[in-house]
């Protein structure tokens, strides 16, 4: 290993420990409670030393929120990866979104608070623009998933992709967060747990999307 090779790995240590000091941080304070000085003493560096790996905590901010996006990818992808037909890729990215939400819960909630800023901006760093780029693929596969589930005729020819991908994804993200902050309300007055409001949220989103005969009593919450 020459001596610049050794340094970048030594670099990319640093940034590991500080980012996952940082993100703890973030979870149990919050991220504007949580200061500069808290990460370096959590990540036990010196301030200087943090500074010397990320310019800022948003950028510590942003690049947490790059791992989960790319955490978020492999994890859809995988799991639509390993079935075939809409119908089962469609219950697999369900049951994959929840189980990423349980995993890991803050990371979940940042992906789904990051806005999307211009990416023609002169400003605009780069670790953002890499955010935006793995939006787009995640974008893309369940494109690719949909566009196949109207290929074999099992979601409506009319279905406008983009427009469906937006819609799926902004009202089951915000029906995950909200099952499980408020599990004991839905369990108290709706007799029901937050996974079979969750279930429930699926197969309604699902109707939208396939023709009348497809789904039928496939899309009865278990089936």
């Amino acid at each position: 290993m020459d001596r610049a090779t050794r340094k970048e790995t030594i670099s990319a240590l640093h940034q590991e420990n500080i980012l996952h000091a940082a993100e703890q941080l973030f979870a149990e304070k919050g991220i504007a409670a949580t200061t500069m000085d808290d990460i370096a003493k959590s990540a036990e560096y010196s301030k200087r030393t943090v500074y010397l790996q990320f310019p800022s905590k948003e950028e510590i901010h942003d690049r947490i929120v790059l791992k989960g996006f790319l955490q978020l990818k492999e994890h859809l992808l995988r799991s639509v990866d390993g079935h075939e037909g809409f119908l089962l890729k469609y219950r697999a990215l369900c049951t994959s979104l929840m189980a990423f939400y349980e995993a890991s819960p803050f990371l979940f909630a940042r992906i789904v608070d990051f806005q999307t800023q211009p990416l023609d901006s002169p400003d605009l760093p780069q670790v953002k623009k890499d955010i935006f780029s793995v939006g787009e693929e995640i974008n893309a596969a369940l494109g690719e998933m949909v566009w196949r589930g109207i290929a074999e005729g099992a979601v409506m020819p009319c279905t406008r992709i983009k427009e469906t991908i937006l819609i799926y994804w902004s009202s089951l993200s915000s029906l995950i967060i909200l099952a499980n902050r408020k599990s004991s309300y839905i369990s108290e007055t709706m007799g029901t747990t937050p996974k079979g409001l969750l279930e429930y949220g699926c197969n309604l989103l699902l109707r939208m999307l396939v023709k009348e005969e497809e789904h039928g009593d496939k899309t009865a919450a278990g089936h």
